[in-house]
């Protein structure tokens, strides 16, 4: 696999292009195109804890926590340790896929640890990095994430953001 540079600018700003990341991530999914990540809606580990109200009547035991969805709910960038904090050596997500891929560091991401991405979206995270980034590359990497979210395949999810983005979503 190659590695996944991004040019610096002045004030080691990386800048990212919409057609750099497009094909990057095609390198990162193109061999997974079938794999659909599931929803917290569809795990019974996520289900159980969420049905879970701390009444020892009800259950006799904690259920465990997830290590796939954050807080029940959300998808993870990285799934998370024996600890339940995030692991950057498991990506999960799409978007974390990319994360690991590009061999992004925290501060270029502007955050002290892994965990504090968790829960945020896409473009949050990318309005806080040290990312010199168009719109063009906001709309598609949140995009994949938000189809990849609701249980579409990778494959489908990076077909279907690349046709919005680039106007062939008829």
């Amino acid at each position: 696999m190659m590695k996944f540079t991004y040019e610096k600018k002045e004030g080691n700003m990386m800048i990212l292009t919409y057609d750099k990341v497009k094909n990057d991530m095609w390198e990162i999914i193109k061999n997974k195109t079938d794999f659909i990540y599931k929803p917290s809606s569809d795990c019974d580990v996520c289900i159980d804890r969420n049905e879970w109200d701390y009444d020892s009547e009800g259950w006799d035991y904690e259920p465990p926590l997830c290590r796939e969805h954050y807080d029940q709910d959300a998808c993870r960038y990285f799934y998370a340790d024996e600890y339940g904090t995030s692991d950057y050596n498991t990506p999960a997500c799409v978007v974390g896929n990319w994360f690991t891929y590009a061999e992004f560091t925290p501060q270029d991401l502007n955050v002290t640890t892994w965990e504090e991405l968790e829960g945020q979206g896409v473009r949050t995270i990318l309005e806080r990095a040290h990312f010199d980034i168009d719109e063009d590359t906001f709309s598609f990497l949140n995009l994949l994430q938000t189809h990849q979210d609701t249980g579409i395949s990778w494959g489908n999810a990076y077909e279907m953001a690349v046709a919005k983005v680039e106007g062939n979503d008829e």
